[in-house]
């Protein structure tokens, strides 16, 4: 192995480049690397997300060449990747793996291990949505009650906030909250019909509801609405999270400032599982801040 590496990082973004040339100062071992953004050198990284990337990358891989794929694409089947937005350890593996001769992964799945984020589907022909999507969009603007058959009585009151049964969260199961329901599933109540119903029940807050309804509302699956090229940020802890040392450990991420869900899930080590839930449910709540970075330059 020569003492030096020669990168050629082609059909990027200027400010790729720049950020790659600068890592490389955080390279450590005995191997010295350069950078260049012309053909020739010992390895390659390209931008595929570019029509010609993309054209130049196949001319390469035909001709028995395994380039580097730098991609934000969720499906790209390149068995060495190089995963948008671009992470400081993430290329600093992939250069140690590359100079010891074994970057290449027995699967397809390519070295990079960030999920591919999954979105939950929404029947908008239908209008048959999980109960937190029918809360979180306002469907019941008068006080209701859910009839459905295998969920026990619910008594919801959007105008107070409030929310009643006569059981035990416990009796509410994921699959209950995953189920789709149409709008009218609920029937309106008047007044007078409100108070007959709620009797001597104990009366809770809505945001309950809403929380527990989005956590469970689809195992391992984000809602269309977080997934893409955005930020999350949360201003203040939701108090259902207090308690629960995996939901902290989130809120502790989100709540010092604006941050990917990779970069979420990379610092935080939590399952895909307990990450959509948690942005599920705080999306539900109306407690999740949303930035996207090419629309809004801040919150």
């Amino acid at each position: 192995m020569p003492d030096t590496l020669t990168l050629s990082v082609l059909h990027t973004q200027s400010k790729d480049l720049t950020v790659m040339r600068s890592l490389l100062k955080l390279v450590g071992g005995e191997i010295n690397w350069e950078v260049t953004d012309g053909p020739g050198g010992d390895f390659t990284i390209i931008d595929v997300d570019e029509p010609e990337g993309a054209r130049v990358w196949q001319s390469l891989k035909s001709d028995g060449i395994e380039p580097v794929a730098l991609t934000r694409q969720r499906n790209c089947k390149a068995a060495l990747q190089l995963r948008k937005p671009m992470r400081s350890r993430q290329f600093i593996d992939l250069l140690h793996r590359l100079a010891a001769g074994d970057a290449v992964p027995d699967s397809a799945e390519g070295i990079e291990s960030t999920p591919r984020w999954e979105s939950l589907t929404l029947d908008e022909e239908r209008a048959e949505f999980t109960l937190a999507e029918h809360l979180r969009r306002g469907s019941w603007t008068a006080p209701v009650v859910l009839t459905i058959q295998g969920w026990p009585e619910i008594i919801i009151d959007p105008g107070s906030g409030t929310w009643c049964y006569d059981g035990s969260m416990s009796d509410m199961t994921p699959a209950m909250f995953a189920q789709r329901i149409p709008k009218s599933a609920a029937e309106r109540l008047n007044s007078n019909e409100l108070a007959r119903r709620m009797g001597d029940m104990h009366q809770r807050s809505l945001s309950e509801l809403k929380w527990f309804a989005g956590l469970a509302q689809s195992r391992g699956k984000l809602h269309p609405d977080l997934l893409g090229e955005f930020e999350f940020m949360l201003a203040q802890v939701p108090p259902q999270a207090v308690g629960n040392p995996r939901f902290q450990r989130l809120a502790k991420v989100l709540i010092r400032g604006p941050v990917s869900i990779d970069r979420l899930h990379e610092e935080t080590g939590e399952p895909v599982e307990t990450v959509t839930a948690f942005l599920n449910a705080c999306h539900t709540c109306g407690r999740l801040l949303i930035n996207h970075p090419v629309k809004a330059v801040s919150f």
